[in-house]
Parts: structure tokens; sequence; C-alpha cells
């Protein structure tokens, strides 16, 4: 990085900008990127901005599973008791 700021794309065989220009491209991507991590929500991950089908479908999946998972037991506990 430059003192005023811009970032070099120019480096040397020794690892120096010396006589190189600041890139505009690089530095324009560079405030995008940077920009984009600036957030208004007080969270890190904005649970608020996932859409209701995705909440849905995971607690849709979430219930499916506990009910296999009890059915299964259900299963073996009377396979158990008729083999005894």
């Amino acid at each position: 990085m430059c003192p005023d700021g811009g970032f070099h794309t120019g480096y040397d065989q020794t690892g120096t900008y010396t006589g190189t220009r600041e890139n505009a491209e690089t530095i324009s991507i560079a405030i995008i990127a940077i920009s984009s991590l600036s957030t208004t929500s007080p969270f890190a991950f904005p649970f608020f901005s996932i859409p209701l089908w995705i909440i849905y479908l995971y607690a849709g999946l979430a219930v499916a599973s506990v009910a296999v998972v009890i059915t299964v037991l259900v299963l073996e506990r009377r396979k158990r008791k008729t083999v005894m």
C-alpha cells in the first residue's frame, strides 16, 4: 500500500514497488470489498435476511429426522419385547 492510500500491483524482483504507479482498478475493488463489510445489523450473521422458505425447509427436515429416530427406537423396542 502506498503512503497516500493507493495500491501498487507492479513489483520488481526484490519485492518493492519502486517506480510503479498505483492501480485504480485494484483500489476500487478494495474499496467495494471493504464497504460491503460494514453492516447496520448488530449481529454478525444477519438472521432476519434469510428467506423464510429456507427456515421452513430446515425446520421440516429437523422434525422429519426426529420422527424417523423415534420411529426406529419404537420399532426396536417392540422387536426386543417380542423376542424375549
